[in-house]
């Protein structure tokens, strides 16, 4: 796969560069409706983690003939300890950024860098460190196209999907053949999708 890089080795704090105007304008205005379909999302049960990858949000797609290095902006609140963001790319954690003062609440930002030399994406996340329960926000992925192969389909992650969906035709149990052969039909079409995703992988 291709090469990351991580340059933010320091603690966060609050003197570094957060999200600004614009960026924060991209978050609150819009349709909501068209910004989901986009990507242009996070989850979260906690912390507030506003993200923004060479000003874009995420859900974008970006492309580049050769490598391109992208510059990530990361704005964590939270009232849970926290004691590093971590950039995930293509499914594996590629960098954690410590926070400073992990164990008081409050609003931290910092910036970073990943690279690509592949196809692929990535994402930003943060973990409370929540004794009673599981904390976390995450944004949704970001996208990297990069030469003929515009797509990075892993091998594991498509066979996973696929056994899982047999598994849970497996669990269809209903005596009426119409309804079973109704509710089959959508399980048949995801079945067939992920076997086509296998097929086409370019990636474990």
């Amino acid at each position: 796969g291709g090469t990351v890089s991580i340059f933010s080795d320091a603690p966060l704090n609050l003197k570094d560069s957060r999200l600004n105007d614009k960026e924060l304008a991209m978050l609150e205005t819009g349709n909501a409706e068209k910004g989901l379909r986009a990507g242009r999302s996070f989850v979260t049960n906690g912390p507030l983690l506003l993200v923004a990858a060479d000003g874009k949000l995420p859900g974008t797609v970006f492309t580049s003939d050769k490598w391109m290095k992208i510059d990530v902006k990361m704005e964590l609140t939270t009232q849970d300890p926290v004691r590093f963001i971590e950039i995930i790319k293509n499914g594996a954690v590629a960098g954690r950024v410590p926070v400073m003062a992990p164990t008081k609440p409050g609003t931290v930002a910092a910036t970073s860098t990943i690279e690509f030399k592949e196809s692929g994406w990535f994402l930003v996340r943060a973990i409370a460190d929540h004794k009673k329960t599981f904390r976390f926000a995450s944004t949704a992925p970001f996208y990297v196209e990069i030469g003929a192969n515009k797509q990075r389909i892993s091998k594991a992650s498509a066979t996973f999907f696929l056994d899982w969906t047999r598994e849970r035709m497996g669990r269809i149990q209903l005596d009426d053949a119409k309804q079973r052969n109704e509710v089959l039909a959508h399980h048949l079409k995801a079945e067939k999708f992920w076997q086509d995703r296998v097929a086409q992988a370019n990636a474990e």
